[in-house]
């Protein structure tokens, strides 16, 4: 049962005003001399008006957005490639080795590479240099009730390994079920996978450029939840029963109802929600021995190899990852696009801006903003991460933490149902 926040009323009109700033910048570019014009593909709407600030900004160059809902293995690096590509998913190897070095944009007038998180920068490195620049990044939260006290309340972040523990005095039964459940990994799938990481699967692309990962972690993982679903809330079944009679309503909803004690989420996710709706809500970070570990969903930018116009997106990068571009465009995005938080729906690579900016514009940010020094960010994945992640991983790890602990033994001594045999079932299914 999917328990995403659903779309809210305003969302179709502010997709329908980005799209039209979409037409609006082709349609500016017709006058300008054709090696003045900068293509850009991106499957991120809010690009657009970025795009749009910058070719008011100056007249040198004129970007055109090119909007594609495709993975980055579906654009075409060779003949008629984009000058520029903002997408996740682009710093595998099989990706990576298609750009060019960005090394040369850093210093003089551009950003300089110290006001960049370091270790998320070193992820957009291959054998040449820097060939991608990250443009934002998320964090995972926990939403709670700030009605109901708690002794989250006075912490800075909640340990992953406490969750289960913190979340079960919420649990409330009767003779025919569950009336209260305090959090269920299994309620929002990309939970599971951020346990994982969190507890060191290791996720990232493998020298068969598809997937690699950390068995005795993710076994590990797996031991965890299980342990968690069974002892604390009554078994898969009973977790999967609470969630059809009661948890229909969107996660922030289910909190301030007191339906649950915890809902998981992303800290662009709950400042997306209008401000009446999270009056009474507040949230911490989801840690492991004192880390935050950053979500997959690395916004990365990038030229490819084949740009006909590297100078051009050069430009714009320049221009985008300066403090002063990056300030006004919050302020612009905070005042007139409430459907994007942050840059590009998340934080911004650089330091400064996260801990000077972001808080004065969202006041619910102040004293929360994590230091670097506990920042963890993933490892390149496959350019196939988002079909694995969705069609491979997610149902193994439901299939697996569902399962009756003595036939799990069982088929874990037979080899049978591991993570690599629903991989390999995956490809063979892809080739068809």
């Amino acid at each position: 049962m999917p328990l995403d926040t659903p779309p809210l009323p305003a969302y179709s009109t502010a997709r329908m005003k980005l799209l039209l700033l979409i037409m609006a910048a082709c349609i500016c570019g017709c006058g300008l001399a054709s090696d003045n014009i900068v293509t850009l593909v991106t499957n991120r709407q809010e690009i657009a008006a970025y795009s749009e600030t910058f070719n008011s900004a100056q007249n040198t160059h004129r970007l055109e957005i090119q909007y594609r809902e495709t993975t980055p293995a579906a654009l075409d690096f060779s003949e008629g490639a984009p000058d520029l590509i903002i997408m996740e998913n682009l710093a595998g190897k099989t990706s990576a080795r298609n750009f060019r070095s960005l090394d040369s944009i850093f210093g003089g007038s551009g950003p300089a590479k110290k006001s960049f998180y370091s270790s998320l920068l070193l992820a957009g490195q291959y054998e040449k240099g820097q060939v991608l620049i990250p443009v934002s990044f998320n964090l995972p939260v926990l939403m709670f009730d700030t009605r109901i006290p708690g002794p989250e309340a006075a912490a800075f972040m909640i340990n992953l390994d406490d969750l289960p523990e913190l979340a079960a005095p919420w649990n409330k039964r009767n003779k025919e079920g569950f009336v209260s459940m305090g959090f269920a990994p299994r309620w929002d799938p990309d939970f599971l996978v951020q346990a994982a990481v969190m507890r060191g699967a290791a996720f990232l692309e493998g020298s068969d450029s598809i997937l690699s990962w950390n068995q005795n972690n993710l076994t590990q993982t797996l031991n965890f939840l299980r342990t968690w679903t069974a002892g604390h809330n009554g078994g898969a079944n009973a977790e999967i029963a609470y969630a059809e009679k009661y948890l229909y309503d969107p996660p922030y909803r289910q909190v301030s109802l007191g339906r649950v004690k915890y809902a998981f989420t992303t800290v662009a996710d709950f400042f997306l929600l209008p401000e009446n709706r999270r009056i009474s809500l507040d949230f911490r970070w989801l840690a492991r021995e004192d880390k935050i570990y950053a979500s997959e969903k690395i916004l990365f930018a990038g030229i490819p190899d084949r740009s006909k116009n590297p100078g051009g997106a050069e430009a714009f990068l320049r221009w985008l990852f300066s403090p002063d571009t990056q300030k006004a465009l919050l302020e612009l995005s905070h005042r007139k696009m409430p459907q994007i938080f942050g840059i590009a729906s998340g934080f911004s690579p650089l330091r400064q801006i996260n801990e000077e900016t972001l808080p004065r514009l969202y006041p619910h940010l102040a004293g929360h903003i994590p230091p670097e020094d506990i920042l963890v960010f993933s490892h390149p994945l496959p350019y196939t991460w988002n079909s694995i992640k969705a069609q491979v991983l997610i149902p193994w790890m439901l299939r697996k933490i569902s399962a009756d602990p003595d036939r799990q033994a069982e088929r874990a001594s037979a080899g049978a149902d591991d993570l690599a045999d629903a991989l390999h079932g995956w490809l063979q299914h892809q080739a068809r």
